[in-house]
């Protein structure tokens, strides 16, 4: 018990001074840490041994980097295209 505590305490105080350097990597700690902590909840069973090992759990990192690798180019393409819609309109108001 005292060695979880004197973990928070240690967690706590780089998780401030991060808010202090960089709020925005702090806030995404303080996001990713529930998520984390449901993803564990989930995957439990399956780590210690009490349910087999679907087939889709091994190649799921996979499937999620690809998918997001796929989202984010997407959101360029778009952002680009719509940047070079307006590119070509101040183009056209100057001339």
């Amino acid at each position: 018990m005292l060695l979880w505590f004197l973990g928070l305490v240690i967690a706590l105080v780089i998780w401030a001074q991060i808010w202090k350097t960089n709020p925005t990597m702090a806030f995404g700690i303080l996001i990713g840490l529930p998520i984390a902590w449901v993803a564990s909840k989930l995957i439990t069973p399956y780590l210690t041994g009490v349910a087999p090992v679907p087939v889709w759990l091994p190649p799921l990192p996979f499937a999620i980097v690809a998918v997001t690798l796929f989202v984010f180019g997407v959101l360029v393409w778009i952002r680009g295209t719509r940047a070079e819609r307006q590119r070509v309109r101040e183009e056209h108001r100057t001339e």
